[in-house]
């Protein structure tokens, strides 16, 4: 009988411990450690793996391949493409003239730096001033950043020669929370594209968010030799 007990106690210590240990879950070249309760659903795609990562109370949506999507903008992301250029020759434009990249305004941007107090009272809703030149003018241009950029706040770095971009809400429930993970290495001439993971997930709790950036930090990177 003390047997017996002992064998069923066990069998419960080992169960528990099951449930407990993070589940290595690998999508492309990443793994990731994940609440025993998740599992893989893989979905159809068209040019890319596609699918869900789903638990008992949230799930994760995953994109692998040459057209993940970079989810949201950091400012310095948005900043490098420089399109804020081309808004700020609007005003040099004049009327009965059809304009094309011939004949668009010019606009030369010389210094870009973050507002100052000042900045705020004179452009409104202003994160950056660009100080430009047209012809012989010079003049600054408010910046103003995306609102889906500053709902949220953005970690970029590099590391195993992958770009890593961590995306966290500032309010869990309506923003985005998630990864894009681009292989320096895998890029495809043809398509001018990288392969790369984006993996993201929203409706969440503080503490689900938080779960899941965890999730995020265990991150491993497949060595193809």
């Amino acid at each position: 009988m003390r047997k017996f007990i002992y064998f069923v106690l066990f069998s419960f210590l080992l169960g528990c411990s099951d449930k407990t240990k993070p589940k290595t879950i690998t999508i492309g070249d990443y793994s990731f450690d994940f609440p025993a309760d998740f599992k893989l659903i893989k979905e159809k795609g068209i040019d890319s793996y596609v699918g869900k990562i789903k638990g008992d109370s949230m799930w994760l949506g995953f994109d692998y391949g040459y057209y993940s999507d970079p989810l949201v903008e950091s400012s310095q992301e948005y900043l490098d493409k420089k399109f804020w250029i081309s808004d700020a020759g609007i005003q040099f434009m004049k009327e009965g003239i059809t304009y094309d990249n011939n004949n668009y305004p010019k606009v030369e941007l010389l210094s870009l730096r973050p507002t100052t107090l000042s900045d705020t009272i004179k452009f409104n809703g202003a994160d950056f001033i660009a100080t430009c030149k047209h012809d012989s003018l010079i003049f600054d241009y408010p910046v103003k950043l995306p609102d889906k950029t500053k709902e949220h706040f953005i970690h970029v770095d590099t590391i195993q020669n992958h770009m890593r971009k961590i995306i966290i809400a500032k309010d869990p429930k309506n923003g985005l929370t998630g990864i894009y993970l681009k292989d320096l290495k895998g890029f495809n001439e043809s398509i001018n594209s990288y392969l790369a993971l984006s993996m993201a997930t929203s409706d969440l709790t503080k503490q689900q968010q938080d779960s899941v950036l965890k999730i995020f930090s265990s991150v491993r990177f497949i060595d193809k030799k």
